[in-house]
């Protein structure tokens, strides 16, 4: 025992071992924990589009007008380019101002000018004064702005909840929030200037004064039951890389017994392909089994989930292989890396990530085309320019790991 803690290999694996263990921290602890909400883009769509709307519509993009912020408002038109952007991803949520927010408000304002007059010409006694033709101008119109309650300005709240689960989450307590303050603030300074003109209120007067803006919530591209809470497309990639590393190492080991001089010909490496292609149906109509048929996992389009599944898990095969065809098995760490960065980033929106991470790993790993493909075929339908985007990088990906597994037959490898 002693002549192995004081030789120098046993303090190399411990310096070896510290060191793995600091690796696999910074991949899965620290990407986590430093998590940080900021610029999540907000559609704001201003229906009415008048005075009232307008100050909203100020006063809410210089409130986060921060480069902390987290949410970053953006200007939409219409509720057509929203509901294209929705689909392209372009939106985490979004706050829509109704058309009819202004005409409420304005009308709020006037039956509180009109309790006002009503109180203070109460208070005239002087009979002059009363029928006079100003004073009756202002009863007139005092008697028609408190002749019905005033509505409340409707705003909709939207979460384009399929686009990302943690940060629909994160919107979805944020928003509503938001609309309470708005409400509260005006329906105090209201309150404020009842009192201070001595109006009595009766509830309904109370209840309507109370809440100037009322938001309501609606649910773009739901995540469906039984979809393990919006993490269904995370472990559909889980199981993709898997089934597409064990495939790629165990076709790998077998090619090697049948080379010659531990050199890949090219036979072999068209063999490598074609049964990779083999393994990747018969891995891909597993993955759909299990997830779905056995477990209940919703997929709309089964035909389409399968192509875009076999897509990827082939495209994962090739850029593993192409690994274990250069540098064998002293490849495996370096898959496994690529592994442990992308799961700590790709579930999460890249606005949540520190620049480290975003920067770092989310820009360049493969897996979060995957994970994005698999997300619009799961929650948000439609969405045709993401899937191609993904499906071009992907593609140029799995081209190059091709390219670079043929020309591994140039090597001799030096493995026994």
């Amino acid at each position: 025992m002693w002549k192995i803690l004081r030789s120098r290999n046993f303090w190399f694996y411990t310096v070896l071992l510290f060191v793995v263990i600091g690796f696999f921290s910074f991949a899965q602890v620290a990407s986590r924990n430093s998590l940080k909400v900021k610029k999540l883009p907000v559609a704001l769509v201003n229906n009415s589009d008048k005075q009232y709307s307008k100050n909203l519509v100020k006063q809410l993009k210089e409130k986060f007008s921060g480069s902390e912020s987290q949410i970053k408002f953006i200007n939409v038109k219409n509720t057509s380019i929203l509901n294209k952007g929705f689909t392209n991803k372009k939106y985490y949520a979004a706050l829509v101002i109704n058309e009819n927010f202004d005409s409420n408000l304005s009308l709020q304002q006037n039956y509180l000018k009109g309790l006002i007059i009503q109180e203070k010409l109460s208070k005239i006694s002087n009979q002059a004064i009363l029928q006079s033709a100003q004073t009756k101008l202002q009863a007139e119109f005092a008697k028609k702005a408190v002749a019905n309650l005033p509505k409340s300005g409707k705003v909709t709240v939207i979460i384009n909840q399929g686009m990302n689960a943690q940060a629909a989450q994160v919107l979805t307590i944020a928003l509503p929030k938001l609309m309470t303050g708005l409400n509260q603030g005006i329906a105090k300074k209201m309150k404020t200037v009842i009192q201070k003109n001595g109006i009595s209120l009766n509830s309904s007067e109370w209840q309507s004064i109370s809440n100037p803006i009322q938001s309501q919530m609606k649910i773009k591209n739901k995540i469906p039951e039984k979809s393990v809470s919006g993490t269904a497309p995370m472990i559909i990639v889980v199981l993709a890389w898997i089934s597409s590393l064990i495939g790629s190492m165990l076709l790998w080991r077998e090619h090697k017994k049948h080379s010659k001089n531990n050199k890949f010909s090219l036979v072999l490496i068209n063999s490598q392909i074609i049964t990779g292609a083999v393994m990747t149906l018969i891995a891909s109509l597993s993955i759909y089994f299990f997830s779905s048929v056995i477990f209940g996992l919703p997929i709309t389009n089964v035909s389409t989930f399968l192509t875009i599944l076999a897509f990827n898990v082939f495209i994962f095969y090739l850029l593993q292989t192409c690994v274990l065809d250069w540098l064998g098995f002293a490849g495996w760490p370096l898959i496994i890396v690529i592994w442990l960065l992308s799961a700590g980033t790709i579930s999460y929106a890249p606005e949540m990530l520190s620049p480290l991470f975003r920067q770092g790993v989310y820009s360049w790993t493969p897996m979060r085309f995957s994970m994005d493909m698999f997300t619009n075929n799961l929650y948000i339908h439609g969405s045709s320019v993401t899937t191609q985007t993904d499906f071009i990088v992907l593609s140029l990906i799995g081209v190059a790991a091709l390219g670079l597994i043929y020309l591994s037959s140039l090597l001799k490898r030096k493995e026994k």
